[in-house]
């Protein structure tokens, strides 16, 4: 690189996003700036910056972790000294491009922006959001929101789109003398080193076919027990299996914490599924290989609520990077990261039926598992590997790789 780039944004306060610049070509010619501190989920997250010899990292106090905090969540992620270290960095290292890995209907995020343009920087930002202003909010709000989009727009250089149809949302902004640069490129990637076919994946396509039907066979969920990821739909798909489809050599695993919990325990009890269900607590990112190592099918019947649908989805990804077919719904963006009938089956939300009928195509035919494995782990490490990830953000941020 022939310029050092500064990237900032709470995001990269989590270990498994910030691994990606870990595959950087370049490492001494990346500065972050992110929160010392973070929370998440109403604080039962906690996350402390740790210190690292092989990046240059500067923390500072974030005054904002979400919605229920300052003006409703539109300073999420502010670091409010960050004016201060930019012109210091400036002097320091000469940078020209802050990327601020930030939604641009964010204040912090016009903060960063106004500052970047006055210390000469250029300004790059980020968005997930797949779903139409109009379709998620009304009245004041949303002209708020469309006026923030559209200055924090004017004072941008480019825009990373999480997936294609943020991209759709974005260019309706776009007047003729917008200047700003787009680049579709979720904000991290999967680590494939970590996320791969464990040996005993690997052990079981040589197993007789009668000894792969005689095992109990292994559905896995993990994620928020919240009613937009459709948990209760996977109940009610997994009765549909044991009473219709009589496929009784089968365990659900659900792991993830969240309101829905009670409401899910009280249906497997009425369908007197209880010996065949277990609950896991939320886990850390680096326990989650070794449960996908055990699974057959990963499903995630993720649901459109409150003009919300789901963005990219990292667990799929991850239960692709491991060789594990998904059933996920045809919502947002996950047609993106499952590829229908490739790597899984993409099937309606709130249809227990459909989630039932493809999760047993799968479970009843090992060599189709075994094709939809090695398809998405070859589509994941292809795609979205931190590797290619890394690059294309690097590529993008020095201005050799847009569109």
């Amino acid at each position: 690189m022939a310029k050092p780039i500064v990237i900032t944004g709470y995001p990269y306060a989590y270990p498994y996003y910030f691994k990606a610049f870990e595959y950087a070509e370049n490492k001494d010619d990346l500065i972050f700036i992110l929160p010392k501190h973070w929370e998440a989920k109403g604080g039962k997250v906690k996350i402390d910056l740790a210190s690292r010899n092989d990046f240059k990292i500067y923390g500072l106090s974030a005054w904002s972790y979400g919605r229920m905090s300052l003006l409703g969540g539109l300073f999420k992620g502010w670091m409010p000294s960050i004016c201060l270290i930019l012109p210091y960095l400036r002097l320091k290292y000469d940078p020209r491009v802050l990327y601020s890995c930030l939604e641009p209907n964010l204040l912090s995020t016009l903060y960063n922006g106004f500052f970047a343009k006055l210390f000469g920087y250029k300004h790059i930002l980020f968005t997930w959001q797949n779903v139409a202003p109009e379709k998620r909010m009304s009245g004041l709000k949303l002209k708020l929101s469309n006026a923030l989009v559209k200055l924090n727009l004017s004072l941008s250089d480019g825009i990373i789109c999480g997936n294609k149809k943020a991209v759709d949302i974005i260019k309706k902004f776009k007047t003729p003398n917008s200047k700003f640069k787009i680049l579709v490129c979720p904000l991290s990637g999967v680590d494939t080193e970590k996320f791969k076919p464990s040996d005993k994946r690997q052990a079981a396509k040589g197993e007789p076919r009668q000894g792969r039907e005689a095992r109990d066979k292994i559905i896995l969920f993990y994620g928020a027990l919240e009613k937009r990821k459709g948990t209760d739909i996977l109940i009610e798909a997994f009765n549909m299996l044991n009473t219709e489809y009589l496929i009784h050599n089968t365990k659900l695993v659900i792991v993830g914490t969240g309101p829905e919990k009670k409401d899910l325990e009280l249906r497997i009890t009425n369908y007197e599924l209880k010996d065949k269900v277990v609950f896991l607590d939320w886990m850390l990112n680096d326990e989650l290989p070794a449960l996908l190592s055990e699974a057959d099918v990963f499903v995630f019947p993720s649901r459109p609520i409150g003009g919300w649908e789901e963005q990219f989805g990292y667990a799929m990804a991850e239960a692709g990077a491991c060789g594990v077919p998904v059933v996920a719904t045809n919502i947002g963006s996950i047609g993106e990261v499952v590829i229908d009938g490739r790597s899984g089956f993409l099937v309606e939300p709130n249809d227990p039926g459909q989630l039932a009928e493809a999760i047993n195509k799968i479970l009843s035919n090992p060599e189709l598992a075994e094709e939809m494995g090695k398809f998405g782990r070859e589509y994941v490490e292809k795609n979205f590997s931190h590797k290619i990830i890394a690059g294309k953000i690097l590529n993008f941020l020095t201005g050799n790789g847009s569109n």
